[in-house]
Parts: C-alpha cells; structure tokens; sequence
C-alpha cells in the first residue's frame, strides 16, 4: 500500500462524512463519528479509547477527491466530487468478491457530487449535494487466480436460500441512506460461456425473495440494462438510456439543497428564519421531529460560523454494480452525476431548464466527464491493479478506434499480471494496515492464510479492557469535540461490532423525508463548513 496516493483529509471538515450527514444531528446534538470510509481507524483506535476524545488524530479517508471551478453565464461554482472506499471487506479484485457474513460487500465505494457557489468570502451562498453508492454483487460468489486463464470461472460459493447476507447489506444501505434503495446493475444477460449470466439470475431471485417481506414503498427498485447487449450501440445512445434511468432515480431520492449564511449577517439571517437569537446568541431550536437535519447552537462563539437553511435532503440512493463495479459502473455513475448536476445547477439559479445536453461537444458535460473518467480510473487501480477500460468517455472525445483498442489491450494485460502476481501481496498489506491479521507468537504466519482466514485472527495482544471496551465515538459539529459513551462493564464485545447496528428494512428510511417549500427552515449553525476555493 502507497500512503502518499489517494488517501485524504481534513482538519476541519469532517471528510468521512457526506455534506448533508455533516449538516445532520441527532436530537441531541451531536452525529456518530461514523469509521466505514476511516482507514485509519485501527491505528487510532486506542487513541480514541485511552483519550475519549479524537483531537490528537486526524480521519484518513482513502478513494478519490477533485475539485474544480467553472463559469456558466459569467457566474462562477465549484464542483467537487469525492469517493470514499469503505474499509470494510476491503481489498483487490479477485481476492475480494461478493458480501461477507456481516453483509460488506467488496469494492463498495461512496461517490458525493457537491456543487456551490463560488462568491466571496463572507458572503451568503447555495450549496448542493448528491450521492451515489458502487458495490460488489451482494451474494457469496467468487473467481479463483488463475495465471493461464484471464478470465476465470464465477463461482456460486455458497448456496445462501434466504439470502441473510444480502439482506443485512441492503439494510446497511437503507441505514446509510434510507428509502428507496435503486440498483441498476449492468451486468451481462447474454454469454456464449455462462458467467455473469449466473450473477444475474441469482441477484434477481435475492431481490424477489428480499421484496416478499417488505411493503410496497420500501422495496428494493431493481434495473437491468446489458450495456453489452448491443455492442454496436453508439456511446451518445447508451448515454442517453443511462440518464434516463438516472433521472427517474434522481426524482426518488431527491438531493441536499441548502443556503449558508454568516451569521454575522443578521438582517438576512431574520429574512430567511423565524428562528431567533437570544442576548446570549444561543440558538432557539424549532421543535424538528419531522426533519433529519438539526444543528447546534452558539452562534456568535464560532468564528466563522454559517447558519443553513435546508431546502431539500436526500432521502433514498441509487446502487450501481457491474461484475467489477469498475468500468461500465464508472459510465453509469457519470451519468448520473450529470443528470444531477443539471438539478444542481437549476436549484442554485444557474439554469433556468434543468437539463444539460449531453453532447459530447458540450463543454460542461466533457469536463465533467474527464473528472469522472479520472475517478474511475483511480478506483480502477486501487481495486483491479489497472486503469479503467473507458471504451464510451473514448468514442465520447471522438478518440481513433484503434488507439482507443490498443489502449485497452494494454490495460487488460496489466490488469491480469497484477491480479496473477502481485495483488496476495497487497491483500495482505492492505489487511495488516486495517488490523484484519495481527501476528501473534506462536500464530499462523500472514502469508498461512487465505485474505478469508484473516478476519478469524482477533486483536491478539490486545489488553482486556481495550477487549471488553464498547464505544461510542461522537463529534460535536459545532467545536469539533468527541464525547464517548463507554460501557466496559457490559459482556465482552469485539469493538468492531460497536458501529454494525442494523436496522431492518421495514423500520428504516421513514425518519428522512423532503422538506417542502411550507416546511419550517431550519437556521443551524458550524464553525467546520469552510468550502475550500
């Protein structure tokens, strides 16, 4: 593992965290500092338990950050777009596959869209922001390494009939997320050799079989579309029947839309809240049961503090997967973030039609296309040793087909020497860095073990207070502060397990809902939102 590549942080914005969890509190004030996309939980892990506190450590974020400035009718925004790989069930392409007991799926990556206006400091601006989610097939699948077939055998590992493994994974997502959950899964229908063909007719079983118990507004949306199907299909077309799909998601879920202002601007402030201040600049809450975006108070002691007013909240996600969730995902993923960014745009007052052409001669569309072709390519390389094979961004550039073919040919021989050779090297790094294998005298030695075995070896050396230790790590928006919550008296408990709280399918998704235009605003306040121009 390289630590000086496509790893991130921040010592005032809560990285880990998407922009609207970064805006949403619990009723008590404070958000779970949530560790999914923190790679270095591990290594901080007694920090946190001996401290109660995390000012001594920064989140470490590992997957992909760009941000960039562009103009639409001499006004500026910034467009940044983030991905963050989850820690959990982590590792290379053909030693990570599927889901795992816990429901951790491999290669599961969240990508965040965040558009705002770029005015000057101080002033009052718009801030967007929406959310999509790549994931291995959820089933117990598998292909073995093979260094004389490049494209080895799909195996159904283990026969799961009610499909519990896939069911606590859904159920992770509507915790992250809520309702509706939308896949679109890109995988092939039609094979001369059967091999995706088998993934598709079980994932299909596993969401019928889900759906049966579920009622009618919380099912689980599933698309199909072969982008293979068809292989004559130009690359215009095949987006054009993607941001379809994209925009009826897009309708479901909705997006965060919020207004922050200084709070220093009172008057404004007044206009756009009927909540007040008091003498003390304490902030007087609404009573907000209905809403999930709350914030803290204290307004006039945070130094550059923004007060928001929420118009809209996301509410829903959509899943993208193809066998890899590499490169058709990477082109299915684009186009949903420029559907998107048309919303985007539209709700900040950019546009007065909420829809871009997508034309690759458009301008916008092709720089945002090159952002999400760098994204995907990144990711590419962290989970399947390669960049992406970019087959559509290609014939989008009006690239030679025959450059476009030996690239490709390139990419696939460097994709199959690392998974032959060098991806058991970097599955064991990459386990040892997340604490997955901790060596123990007289133990099995690291390179005993298949990258499966790694998660039996538990916390060898560890004290048993660290064992016995339940925590709950929380960070106040409003100062930065942690608050633990520690209950060691309790049974013993691997720490890990502290952050895996599932909610059924049927209990989740309802607490979030759109805020409409009579909704009351919501006047919150943070001194940690510094959008970096």
């Amino acid at each position: 593992m390289d630590l000086t590549k496509d790893y991130f942080f921040s010592y005032s914005y809560h990285m880990m965290l998407s922009f609207q969890k970064n805006l949403s509190n619990s009723k008590t004030g404070v958000a779970i500092y949530e560790t999914m996309f923190v790679w270095n939980e591990f290594l901080t892990r007694e920090i946190h338990n001996q401290l109660q506190n995390t000012h001594w450590t920064v989140a470490l974020v590992y997957g992909f950050f760009k941000q960039a400035t562009f103009k639409i009718s001499s006004q500026d925004f910034i467009l940044t777009l983030i991905a963050r790989r989850s820690r959990h069930y982590a590792g290379t392409r053909y030693l990570k596959r599927g889901v795992n007991e816990k429901g951790r799926v491999a290669n599961d990556v969240e990508t965040e869209q965040i558009v705002f206006e770029d005015v000057p400091e101080g002033s009052p601006f718009g801030a967007t922001s929406v959310v999509q989610n790549r994931g291995s097939i959820p089933l117990f699948w598998s292909q073995e390494t093979s260094r004389l077939n490049v494209k080895p055998d799909i195996i159904l590992s283990r026969r799961d009939f009610k499909f519990e493994a896939t069911k606590l994974h859904f159920e992770d997502l509507v915790q992250r997320y809520g309702n509706p959950i939308i896949i679109l899964n890109l995988i092939k229908t039609l094979e001369k050799r059967p091999r995706e063909m088998i993934l598709r007719a079980e994932f299909a079983n596993a969401i019928e079989f889900l759906n049966k118990d579920l009622p009618e507004d919380d099912r689980l949306r599933f698309l199909h579309w072969d982008i293979n199907k068809r292989p004559r299909i130009k690359a215009k077309m095949a987006l054009i029947r993607l941001s379809d799909v994209a925009a009826n998601a897009l309708e479901l879920t909705g997006f965060l839309h919020c207004q922050l202002i200084p709070t220093s601007r009172t008057e404004e402030l007044q206009k756009l809240s009927p909540v007040s201040c008091d003498d003390r600049g304490d902030h007087v809450k609404e009573d907000l049961d209905e809403m999930d975006v709350e914030m803290g108070n204290e307004c006039d002691k945070l130094r550059g503090a923004y007060c928001v007013k929420v118009s809209s909240v996301q509410n829903g996600v959509l899943r993208t997967n193809c066998v890899d969730c590499l490169d058709r995902t990477n082109v299915g993923q684009y186009a949903y973030g420029l559907v998107a960014l048309s919303h985007q745009l539209h709700a900040l007052g950019f546009v007065d039609v909420d829809n871009i052409n997508i034309d690759s001669h458009s301008p916008l569309a092709q720089d945002l296309m090159q952002i999400y072709e760098e994204m995907g390519d990144t990711l590419s390389l962290q989970y399947g040793g390669s960049a992406a094979h970019n087959k559509v961004f290609s014939e989008m550039r009006g690239q030679w087909k025959a450059t476009t073919r030996s690239q490709e040919i390139i990419r696939s021989v460097q994709r199959f020497y690392r998974n032959a050779y060098m991806d058991p090297e970097k599955q064991d790094a990459i386990n040892v860095f997340l604490g997955h294998f901790q060596p123990q005298e007289g133990g099995p030695a690291l390179w005993e073990l298949n990258p499966d075995q790694h998660y039996d070896v538990r916390k060898h050396g560890s004290s048993p207070t660290a064992e016995r230790s339940r925590s709950y790590i929380k960070r106040s928006l409003s100062e930065g502060n942690i608050s633990c919550g520690s209950s060691s008296q309790g049974k013993d408990t691997d720490i890990d397990q502290t952050e895996d709280t599932y909610q059924p399918l049927t209990e989740r998704g309802k607490g979030c809902k759109g805020i409409s235009e009579s909704s009351p605003e919501i006047s919150t306040c943070d001194s940690d939102i510094p959008f970096t121009r």
